[in-house]
């Protein structure tokens, strides 16, 4: 709804009003204290700790970060406010559910390359949104050295606002309060601050349900798994895994990798049969696998012939979770997945394809499992066929 033909006169409109404002050497400049000089702006503070003058109401925003930014802006239900998008983000065959619960943004005009690496400024300026929004993984001062960051640089040559916001992760309790943070700085910006506590809540809700389903398990009595085929910067085979797997945390799921400080690497061949795990999951983003053999086809090699977790059949396909960064919802699905598979009596009640659903509605929106899935070949939440064709 934002790909409306540019008129000559926006055009010169825009291009007078950033040079009227360079002239007068106040491009990008922060106000002072929590309060603006005019009734139509306000100042917040962003992730990076910056006063950014803002509109008192925003209503087209652009991001600049490679999917995380489109993302939590989806979460916090502020999609129809995003102008622009970047390269691949209105892809119908994706593994993001928040793309697939936005076919508009297919429609939206283009701002650079998928990574945020290339954004088209000039582009920028001629769409002219209120905001840009950018990412950092984490949060920096530049308080003591008075440097640019890179979003007082965009800011600078642009002229329009910018925003850091945090990545934030479920990784660590720190990281988990980055990204709460994130949330209700962007539910600040849209006036959403009910919709972020509502997101905020839900997800608390569901990391202390998968707690208290397995918190009682003894040591000795939790299951051994392994995850392969997960991606990072791409598709990968069967050995791509991490050693910090959260949905096995979450459910108290010794990763075989554990301890081995791989996070986006591949575990040894020979440490994954000496390990034996009694479960493997496989990552169906190895679908998408083009230098080296999918991790579907790779477990049926006759090295792995002989893991008990082969042997048994104990194979099972997970839904790719890290296309451009994580993808939380999907990782909150996984472990759903991932429980209900290796402790069957404790997620008794729980219907996966059912959960996956009302976790992807209270994110994105939309229930859009089996249009996921459908892109993962319907593999996911299934066992993976172990003879060759």
């Amino acid at each position: 709804m934002f790909n409306m033909p540019i008129s000559l006169l926006r055009l010169l409109t825009v291009t007078t009003v950033v040079m009227l404002v360079a002239a007068a050497g106040c491009i990008g400049g922060a106000s002072s204290g929590n309060s603006t000089g005019s009734a139509s702006e306000r100042t917040i503070i962003d992730s990076a700790g910056r006063e950014v003058e803002i509109p008192a109401e925003v209503d087209e925003v652009i991001c600049s970060s490679g999917g995380t930014c489109v993302r939590y802006l989806v979460y916090i239900d502020a999609a129809d406010r995003i102008a622009a998008v970047e390269s691949g983000e209105g892809d119908s065959s994706t593994n993001r559910a928040y793309v697939l619960a936005n076919p508009q943004f297919a429609d939206l005009p283009v701002t650079g390359s998928s990574r945020g690496v290339a954004l088209d400024l000039e582009q920028v300026m001629v769409i002219n949104p209120q905001v840009i929004f950018t990412v950092g993984s984490q949060l920096v001062s530049n308080e003591s050295s008075g440097a640019l960051t890179a979003a007082d640089t965009m800011q600078t040559k642009t002229g329009i606002p910018v925003i850091t916001i945090a990545s934030g992760s479920f990784q660590t309790a720190e990281s988990k309060q980055q990204l709460y943070s994130s949330f209700r700085l962007i539910g600040e910006v849209f006036g959403k601050e009910s919709r972020a506590e509502e997101l905020i809540a839900y997800i608390e809700a569901t990391l202390a349900d998968l707690e208290r389903r397995t918190c009682d398990i003894p040591e000795s009595e939790q299951k051994t798994a392994f995850i392969g085929g997960l991606s990072h910067g791409g598709a990968h085979g069967l050995l791509s895994t991490q050693s910090e797997y959260m949905p096995f945390i979450w459910c108290r799921v010794k990763n075989v990798a554990a301890g081995s400080g791989i996070q986006s690497a591949d575990f040894p061949k020979e440490s994954l049969v000496y390990a034996d795990p009694e479960y493997i999951f496989v990552d169906a983003g190895t679908l998408n696998v083009q230098d080296e053999i999918s991790a579907f086809e790779d477990i049926k090699s006759p090295v792995y012939a002989n893991l008990q977790a082969v042997r048994s059949g104990n194979v099972y396909a997970t839904l790719p979770y890290t296309s451009r960064q994580t993808n939380l919802e999907t990782q909150l699905v996984d472990a759903y997945f991932v429980g209900k598979t290796v402790y069957p009596d404790r997620f008794e009640d729980i219907d996966v394809r059912e959960k996956a659903d009302e976790i992807y509605t209270m994110f994105v929106g939309k229930p859009v499992f089996d249009h996921l899935n459908a892109n993962c070949n319907n593999l996911g939440f299934e066992k993976v066929p172990l003879t060759k064709r």
